[in-house]
């Protein structure tokens, strides 16, 4: 671009009319621990009315209406990062749908159990959950929030509420000689975030801060198919987070613990040879590597297709089911309408590039007089993802080759 002359120079904005795709995979949820906001009298003093109170479930379209409740850069304070995070996550995702909760609790553990309760508040809405807390705690309050985490995902999906939830790595340390294997947590729907700017880390508010609302605004942007730390999409570069670190400040140069780090199945960052920007290593989540639900793609593939299938399902509770008359099991008209119903409730994701294909199955010969119950089984053949790209590259020579 040339020289400007003397001008008014207009820069257009977006997002500021809040609009939302109507898709609600990107509705995600950030539990906290800070102090009450309250509305400010013509002298800027506190007056009676509170703005943000614990155990309230606010939503957000925008870090305007944090700033709204009076979460503002002055708010975090004393450990507290809540409208860091916010930022970030909108940062990541402009049209992203926040639901925020504020909670009393003292420690890590206890705020996560509160997270059941926001959850249940948000009536199932929330598809991923960040959890940050203002305390200055040691690693093995993380590993005791990692379970604690576990329990509410497993609880949640049981009640029809299926969710991902994300913590901080709280009291990591990036120049430890030895790090805990994440896979041994058995938490397959909790993630541990220990990535941090590390200019902003080296502020006291945020010390034993990791940047949960980048992964937050990361996963709530891509499709349930898809890998946060794929490098074509998902830049995580921006203001607040301009360099790679960890929990705490610190910097790792060896490759060799970046690769034990993402076997121990931790989040971070990393740079490229070749390309500009940050990205995450991977999308892990605490469990085995073996598992089916080892990263969060696989995760919220299940957890859209449980939601899609049970929406599909659910009005035909109760209904009655017509039997062959002689021997008692399904006829073929039943069979075909109970696939072709769930089918068609699932096949948006084949469309939509979230899985390569949608089988579903009744069996007729299922004895639905004896226990009232209609089995259906349904087979996702999910997306793969190219972790690692392996290129055979040598020489050629021609001579010889023509005649």
């Amino acid at each position: 671009m040339g020289v400007l002359f003397n001008d008014v120079v207009i820069t257009k904005l977006s997002g500021g009319l809040g609009r939302r795709t109507p898709d609600q995979d990107m509705i995600s949820g950030l539990l906290f621990d800070g102090p009450d906001t309250f509305v400010k009298d013509d002298d800027g003093n506190d007056t009676t009315e509170v703005l943000l109170e614990d155990d309230q479930l606010y939503r957000l379209a925008s870090v305007d209406d944090a700033e709204g409740l009076g979460i503002t850069s002055a708010y975090d304070t004393g450990g507290v990062s809540a409208y860091y995070q916010i930022n970030q996550f909108f940062r990541l995702n402009p049209s992203g749908d926040l639901y925020i909760m504020k909670s009393d609790k003292s420690t890590y553990a206890t705020l996560v159990d509160e997270a059941e309760s926001m959850l249940l508040k948000a009536d199932g809405q929330i598809r991923q959950l960040a959890v940050i807390h203002s305390d200055t705690v040691t690693f093995e309050a993380t590993k005791t929030a990692i379970g604690k985490a576990q329990v509410v995902a497993s609880a949640a999906f049981a009640n029809h509420r299926p969710v991902e939830i994300f913590l901080e790595g709280k009291g990591f340390s990036a120049s430890s000689t030895s790090f805990d294997d994440l896979s041994e947590q058995n938490a397959e729907n909790v993630s541990v975030v220990i990535a941090m700017d590390t200019e902003k880390a080296k502020e006291s508010t945020y010390s034993n801060t990791a940047a949960v609302g980048v992964l937050l605004g990361a996963v709530s942007k891509a499709k349930v198919s898809e890998n946060i730390a794929w490098i074509e999409k998902f830049n995580l570069t921006g203001d607040g987070f301009r360099s790679v670190g960890f929990v705490g400040g610190e910097e790792l140069n060896s490759e060799g613990a970046q690769k034990t780090l993402d076997e121990s199945k931790y989040i971070f960052t990393r740079t490229h040879i070749g390309i500009g920007g940050i990205y995450f290593n991977d999308s892990h989540t605490c469990t085995e590597p073996t598992s089916d639900f080892t990263f969060i793609e696989s995760n919220r593939t299940i957890h859209k297709a449980a939601r899609l299938s049970r929406a599909a399902l659910l009005p035909k509770v109760n209904a009655p089911v017509l039997v062959d008359p002689e021997t008692g099991t399904l006829p073929p008209s039943v069979v075909k309408g109970y696939e072709t119903l769930c089918r068609s409730a699932l096949e948006r994701m084949v469309a939509n590039g979230e899985a390569s294909e949608i089988d579903v199955f009744v069996d007729p010969l299922q004895n639905i007089l004896a226990d009232s119950i209609l089995k259906v089984q349904i087979e996702i053949v999910p997306t793969g993802t190219a972790r690692r790209i392996e290129v055979s590259l040598g020489f050629k020579n021609p001579f010889g080759l023509t005649e």
